[in-house]
């Protein structure tokens, strides 16, 4: 798999749009005690990541050569693009460089205030969102200050990153909660209201939530630190794996009654909403989850949010190739053939992503799991 790619798994495959990465750092200096990377990460001490520039480069100038729409990159799905280290080795900022040059997509996720600290990256942000070429995401977990101590350290406090958000309240902005912790997150009905309130106000244009996965047998000491409630979960992963921990996430019982909330709130006030890989399409509101839809010319892979609001259900009926190029149509997502077009290094990731996809399609046990909004009824 290219290292421009997240791996083909049974949740990423199927539920993720934006699985093409740049990941500019072997370490996140944040170190979230709820942080999920940890998982997949290699390296043990923080090294800047300078080559991931030039792949990126070929893959945007080879893809507007051929006049293809581009698929965004994320940077970056394992690390902070923003730490206090990019002010010496700067390997975001030539990032957004190559993608002003080029012109290429990015969806932009980040705790760092660094955005409207430094005046390089500052410029260089709004210049492409100004264009129509960035989706900036901003990661919260709380909007409590003490609340985020307990959790995120080293990370700026959350009213930092909410000023850094009104500071840039002109354009289109994204906020993930991720993740999505009962009692320590927005849980109850007037919170969440007043915390979808503060993001319109702030500009917030679509919110994404996703809830906490973590180890099994960290489940309680984890809620006795933030001192939360005793959290409902369920399992995380499809199957167990001999020596890797069992993860589970917050239960879909619990966070389809929280979640309900969060589409009544952001519904009121004109926000868009979607949940992150897990399922709850019945509550989207928006083209897609990763809030994409904010780019002025872009393509995205097909997921199952394309079929299921296409009116197609894999539980109710035999759904193959030509079901899903026809939701590839219905909502412009390159597919099939048409993914072979771009370069190499991602096209063929893309295709096993695809195959797996498909797979899924004919195995009704993993998709119940993964997408609660497929019934058999």
């Amino acid at each position: 798999m290219s290292e421009l790619v997240v791996g083909v798994s049974s949740i990423i495959s199927p539920l993720c749009y934006s699985v093409l990465r740049l990941e500019p750092y072997t370490q996140c200096p944040f170190s979230c005690l709820y942080c999920y990377a940890r998982w997949y990460r290699e390296e043990v001490e923080f090294k800047p990541r300078p080559h991931v520039v030039g792949l990126f480069e070929r893959v945007a100038r080879f893809t507007r050569r051929r006049g293809l729409k581009p698929i965004p990159f994320r940077l970056s799905t394992l690390v902070d693009p923003f730490p206090r280290d990019e002010l010496w080795f700067r390997v975001s900022t030539r990032i957004l460089e190559v993608a002003l040059k080029h012109e290429y997509p990015l969806i932009v996720n980040t705790k760092s205030t660094l955005l409207v600290e430094d005046a390089e990256i500052r410029r260089l942000v709004e210049t492409l969102l100004d264009r129509g070429l960035c989706v900036l995401q901003a990661s919260l977990s709380t909007i409590d200050d003490e609340r985020a101590k307990l959790a995120e350290p080293r990370a700026p406090p959350p009213s930092a990153r909410l000023r850094a958000l009104r500071e840039l309240a002109s354009y289109p902005l994204v906020v993930r909660l991720s993740p999505f912790i009962p009692s320590y997150s927005p849980t109850t009905r007037d919170e969440i209201e007043r915390f979808v309130g503060t993001l319109r106000d702030l500009g917030v244009k679509h919110l994404i939530v996703e809830s906490l996965r973590l180890e099994r047998d960290r489940v309680q000491s984890f809620a006795n630190m933030l001192r939360a409630q005793e959290l409902e979960v369920e399992d995380y992963a499809l199957r167990e794996v001999e020596g890797l921990k069992p993860v589970v996430r917050i239960s879909s019982n619990l966070r389809a009654r929280v979640y309900s909330a969060y589409y009544e709130y952001t519904t009121k006030y004109g926000v868009g909403f979607a949940t992150c890989k897990e399922g709850h399409f019945s509550l989207h509101t928006s083209d897609d989850c990763c809030g994409a839809y904010l780019l002025r010319d872009y393509a995205l892979r097909a997921t199952l949010w394309d079929l299921y609001r296409a009116g197609y259900n894999p539980l109710k009926q035999t759904l193959g190739d030509r079901e899903l190029l026809e939701a590839c149509k219905r909502y412009n997502r390159p597919c099939g053939d048409a993914l072979r077009e771009y370069p190499k290094i991602i096209s063929k990731p893309l295709r096993y992503h695809e195959k797996r996809l498909l797979k899924l399609l004919k195995a009704p046990e993993i998709l119940r799991q993964i997408v609660p909004d497929f019934t058999e009824e």
